[in-house]
């Protein structure tokens, strides 16, 4: 084809080395669903995370309980006193996706960019039910029975320690420190980062815990000179009690899922009872078959672009003496 002299040749920066005039706008779109799930994603690096290779269905953690010390007698030949150790054996759940698809005419008549909020949201739903699941693995090693020498999960039962209505954020700080103690008291070590997952009341309820002086508790550090009488110079994601680092979430199981379709078979269960559940990261371990990728296909026959997120990891119980979950009587 002949160009005339007023002919541009303006460089198409979205083709790269294809024909596809969006070949670089989707890698784009993919790099944007991996960004939002891995920045949404709470409960991710508080447990224990392996990769495994393509090909497999399982993996296997080791657990090993405590070595044990006596007194040499002279003469006596020592033969090695044996330490228990144990496996668990983690499996992979089944594909997790979310998908969209982009009409092509609303593409057109829309005036600003779909498709970085649109993969935002495709990042945010599968980050919401990887969390959910981590979560509910969590609250589930709290329940989890002696096993051998290993011992369980601790479950502190108290009326008290409610999540919703009037909400006592000293209670919960006792309720801390007796998580503490049922860890202290199952060898658990004190190095050990320990988290505690509440909701937005109980956190607040903590944050603003007076004592019986009507002393701040938590927030004295963070009360300062401002222009505004009452004014808070820090209000922090996290606080930290007792070595205890708190932080909300929205996706901690508190209702019935014994019988929730919606919810993967291993992780039903009833949480209606369950307010806040505190742990360290030897409690549960997850396996990563597949990272969160993204696939797109163009649909001619509906004029549309269809977008599927997937990922594909497990989760399951390893040290349930490091988990202990706070319920309701």
């Amino acid at each position: 084809m002949a160009y005339s002299s007023s002919d541009g040749n303006p460089t198409r920066f979205l083709q790269g080395q294809t024909s596809d005039n969006r070949s670089l706008l989707l890698d784009t779109f993919g790099g944007e669903v991996l960004t939002a799930f891995h920045e949404s994603l709470l409960m991710a690096d508080k447990v224990q995370k392996r990769t495994l290779p393509k090909g497999s269905r399982s993996t296997r953690f080791p657990k090993v309980w405590k070595a044990t010390a006596e007194y040499h007698v002279a003469g006596k030949e020592m033969l090695g006193n044996e330490i228990e150790t144990g496996e668990i054996s983690i499996t992979i759940d089944e594909i997790l996706v979310a998908h969209t698809a982009i009409y092509d005419l609303d593409d057109i008549l829309t005036h600003f960019d779909v498709r970085a909020p649109f993969s935002k949201e495709l990042g945010l739903a599968l980050a919401k039910v990887y969390d959910k699941n981590v979560a509910r693995q969590i609250v589930l090693a709290a329940r989890h029975a002696a096993d051998g020498p290993f011992p369980g999960g601790s479950v502190i039962t108290d009326a008290a320690l409610v999540n919703t209505g009037t909400i006592n954020g000293v209670d919960w700080i006792d309720g801390i420190r007796a998580a503490n103690k049922a860890l202290f008291e199952k060898d658990v070590p004190d190095e050990q980062p320990r988290y505690l997952a509440v909701n937005w009341d109980v956190f607040e309820a903590i944050k603003w815990a007076k004592d019986a002086s009507g002393n701040y508790l938590v927030l004295d550090r963070n009360f300062g000179v401002t222009n505004t009488a009452g004014g808070i110079q820090g209000r922090t994601e996290q606080i930290q009690i007792d070595n205890v680092t708190i932080f909300k979430t929205r996706n901690l199981p508190t209702t019935n899922e014994s019988a929730d379709a919606t919810v993967y078979s291993k992780y039903r269960a009833n949480y209606a009872t369950t307010t806040g559940v505190l742990w360290t990261p030897m409690a549960v371990a997850s396996a990563t078959l597949m990272d969160v990728s993204l696939e797109t296909e163009r649909d001619v026959r509906r004029l549309e672009d269809f977008m599927v997120a997937k990922a594909l990891a497990g989760h399951g119980t390893l040290r349930p003496e490091c988990a202990v979950e706070f319920k309701t009587a």
